[in-house]
């Protein structure tokens, strides 16, 4: 049995370690004896003889992936494999004797004992050939991770500076040993996740050995994936003078996410240090790169002097018009827009009354101007609780930040809420109250919002359409702000969705409406129509409103599509503008436009008329069954009431669906997990028609719910089915033939499927939501019956669609002609289920 160091010390052992080590690699490398490669393999450790038993390892010898992988749990058969040929052998001494390796051996024997773990262990091409530096050094921190004396003097030996001892000793790849340590520290994939050897980067000691090596650190770091960039520029923000050449290279770094940690990183550093290592992209960053360095210019002192300057080197030809026209555009908003005198006076900053979150807006710019709100947690549902959150920007401010008014701005397109939505997504009216005296103040802020960049920081996270966001904040100025009154004619002006809100933020400001009566003579068709429909709406005497949906085109919207309000057909427009950005062809866009269908949904708010009733009471006429499946006179299995639907309720046109004008339809559903085709169905009950409470006894147990009666509690709880007008294109996978008429089908969908307020649990009519790729339940629905006597795929269309059971959603479908027929009893019903 191994003994650990701490034991040996406490019982009087000799000093000299040797036997020690030798006993500890021996008992690590037990389990390659059942192979015949163990000796070969123990005295290449130790003494460095017969590197070539390293080829041996690769082709995976039995019991070499039981070295490799320590921490799996073997079976009992390969445990006593190893027992018969090494006595008193067992997993966990095997782990004891890898902590007296780490704790006690030379560098040389560590290298080739990593080169052994790296020849014995399980890779593949696809995830790279990670070093035998890497491997030793993930191994190393997975086993200090265990509680004891000598994972204790484990940790505390292996820093940088020793693992670099080993690299040297080994020979590790890379140009020098430091880049090679540098190198295995920081390389990671989906297999080598680097939180564990990053622990040797984050002590004092870690930190100091970056900043002793700052330039060999930048040159790995530059070659490495963008979530290892972002984190070595938290690694830097310890020491950021040291690491400030890295930090300004990477503030222009392709990927945005960098680009913010890489300013973070130099917020620490004065003012003048900063300007000086940011004016270097002014003539050099590809325009999409500079928007961060130019944002964090504008606002310190003497960096829209920089960009001045580097506007007056361009000379009287310059090389790049967008460069210079971006430049330009920030001098602008800096001299001119941040210049301007709010539209009224802006009322005093108005306090939190809420003294916790008073104390945590003292305590949030404790670690000084470099400091964030990253380890505010909860800081989403705290800016609520906030009247006026230029109380943060002040907050910042009071810790030295520069850029204390966008850090708080900011928050609208970085920060999630607990269900992974940004905070500017979908900016209420009460939420813009609490935003606006901020802009006010800040008028250029506005204005670079309204340029629409999306705020995407990280690709799990939904965008934000920062265009509408700041024209929600906008609405909420007592008058619109001068400055940017021709900025918003132009929107206003536009074809795309942000006209309508650029329109009621310009109300009926007199130099906006008469711009918009000199675009009726405008050159451009587009412009016209949107004049003419912005002073219809103005109510301008002799203004004609064009036909609802002319900012698609002719012929592109279905006529129940083009009817649909402008808030709907918002959706359409958003969508649009990202596929075309997705690189779809503008007429595949629209061909795929053509297959939109209106719908009723329920709204994010849950607001909307309502037009139907969820759960009990089952209100059937006299001479109408229960329905159930019925498998004799006195054995029947009856289904359970999910909605009610009043017809009457729905408009005419709402849904694409021939619903009769008037009466009620009644869906039900056995929430069942076993099938995809539930028990269940619905009944049309014609206006007019006398019912009476029908009592039921149902005898099924609902998914996720205790029992029927539990289900049917929350459905009532709910009450009244509010639903709004809606619109859809297909989500569910589409065939070869689909595919050939529409080759972008699959970029197109997921654009769409971005396209979502996080409402939508109910939904009448229009296309099946897509759950996890299991297909469209409409055309299904006909392969449900065995006799082949129901209608053609084709023929199948939703009914209804309930999100309503957790990772499951339900669907109603029926063939267009029984619908038109009131043959509601061919519904199918049908689940799917990812528990």
């Amino acid at each position: 049995m191994h003994i650990s160091e701490a034991e040996m010390a406490d019982s009087g052992a000799g000093a000299d370690s040797s036997p020690r080590v030798t006993a500890a690699v021996r008992d690590c490398l037990a389990p390659l004896r059942v192979s015949e490669v163990f000796e070969p393999v123990a005295e290449h450790v130790l003494r460095g003889t017969g590197p070539e038993v390293l080829a041996a390892l690769r082709e995976r010898p039995t019991g070499a992936d039981m070295i490799a992988k320590p921490d799996v749990t073997w079976s009992a058969a390969r445990v006593r494999a190893v027992t018969d040929l090494h006595p008193g052998w067992s997993p966990q001494d095997a782990e004891a004797a890898r902590l007296t390796v780490y704790r006690t051996a030379q560098a040389d024997v560590l290298a080739r004992f990593g080169q052994v773990l790296h020849a014995a262990g399980d890779r593949t091409p696809a995830s790279g050939e990670p070093s035998w530096l890497l491997v030793l050094a993930d191994d190393v921190t997975r086993a200090y991770g265990a509680a004891g004396a000598d994972a204790e003097d484990v940790q505390r030996r292996w820093d940088p500076r020793f693992l670099t001892e080993v690299a040297r000793a080994g020979d590790a790849p890379g140009r020098t040993p430091v880049h090679a340590t540098l190198s295995a520290l920081l390389y990671a994939d989906s297999r080598h996740w680097a939180h564990r050897r990053h622990q040797l980067l984050e002590s004092d000691a870690g930190i100091a050995f970056l900043a002793r090596y700052a330039d060999e650190l930048a040159d790995v770091a530059t070659g490495l994936a963008d979530h290892n960039r972002r984190s070595v520029l938290r690694l830097c923000a310890r020491r950021p003078e040291a690491h400030a050449a890295l930090a300004a290279e990477l503030a222009a770094d392709a990927d945005a996410g960098v680009r913010t940690e890489a300013l973070d990183t130099l917020s620490r550093l004065d003012g003048p240090r900063q300007v000086a290592l940011l004016r270097q992209h002014l003539r050099t960053a590809s325009p999409d790169r500079l928007s961060d360095p130019l944002a964090r210019l504008a606002d310190l002192d003497g960096g829209v002097v920089a960009i001045e300057e580097a506007l007056a080197e361009g000379g009287d030809g310059p090389e790049d018009p967008e460069r210079e026209q971006l430049l330009r555009r920030v001098v602008y908003r800096v001299r001119v827009l941040r210049a301007a005198e709010a539209v009224v006076p802006v009322p005093p900053v108005a306090a939190p009354q809420d003294a916790d979150l008073a104390e945590e807006l003292r305590a949030l710019g404790a670690d000084g101007p470099g400091g964030d709100d990253r380890s505010w947690h909860g800081v989403e549902g705290r800016l609520s609780l906030m009247p006026d959150v230029r109380a943060l920007r002040d907050a910042y401010r009071a810790a030295g930040m520069p850029d204390a008014d966008r850090r708080a701005a900011a928050l609208l397109v970085t920060r999630t809420t607990h269900a992974r939505r940004k905070i500017g997504a979908f900016l209420t009216p009460e939420d813009a109250e609490r935003w606006w005296p901020l802009f006010a103040e800040r008028l250029d802020l506005a204005d670079e919002y309204l340029d629409g960049g999306d705020g995407k920081r990280h690709p799990d996270q939904s965008a934000v359409d920062t265009t509408t966001m700041i024209l929600t904040i906008l609405e909420r100025f007592p008058a619109a702000p001068e400055a940017l009154v021709p900025r918003l004619t132009s929107l206003a002006l536009g074809a795309n969705r942000h006209r309508l809100p650029a329109r009621r933020v310009l109300g009926d400001h007199p130099g906006a409406r008469a711009a918009a009566t000199a675009a009726l003579s405008d050159a451009d068709a587009g412009t016209r129509s949107s004049a003419a429909e912005w002073l219809a709406g103005l109510g301008e005497p002799g203004a004609v409103a064009p036909e609802p949906g002319w900012e698609f085109g002719a012929g592109v919207l279905s006529p129940a599509v083009r009817a649909l309000p402008a808030s709907t057909l918002w959706w359409l427009d958003r969508f649009r503008e990202q596929a075309l950005d997705k690189g779809v062809p503008a007429d595949d866009v629209d061909r795929w436009l053509g297959l939109a269908r209106p719908k009723l949904r329920t709204a994010r708010d849950g607001s909307g008329p309502a037009v139907g009733r969820l759960g009990g009471p089952l209100m059937l006429p006299p001479d109408v069954p229960t329905p159930a499946t019925v498998w004799g006179p006195d054995n029947s299995y009856e289904y359970q009431l999910i909605a009610t639907l009043d017809l009457a309720a729905i408009p005419p046109g709402a849904t694409d669906l021939p619903l009769p004008p008037d009466g009620h339809v009644l869906l039900f559903a056995n929430v069942e997990l076993d099938e995809e085709l539930l028990p269940g169905g619905a009944v049309y009950v014609p206006a007019g028609t006398p019912v009476e409470e029908r009592e039921v006894s149902l005898d099924y147990e609902p998914y996720e719910y205790d029992s029927p009666e539990a289900l049917d509690d929350e459905l009532r709880r709910t009450g009244d089915l509010r639903l709004t007008p809606g619109v859809g294109l297909p989500s569910c996978p589409v065939g070869d033939e689909a595919l050939a008429l529409h080759p972008h089908a699959e970029t197109l969908q997921e654009v769409w499927s971005e396209q979502s307020d996080e409402g939508g649990e109910w939904q009448i009519g229009g296309y099946a939501a897509d759950f996890d790729g299991y297909g469209d339940p409409a055309p299904a629905s006909a392969y449900s019956e065995e006799d082949g006597q129901w209608p053609g795929p084709g023929d199948w269309v939703l009914l209804a669609q309930w999100v309503g059971v957790p990772m499951g959603i339900l669907y109603w479908t029926i063939p267009r002609q029984d619908l038109e027929a009131r043959r509601f009893d061919r519904v199918v019903v049908q689940m799917y289920a990812n528990p």
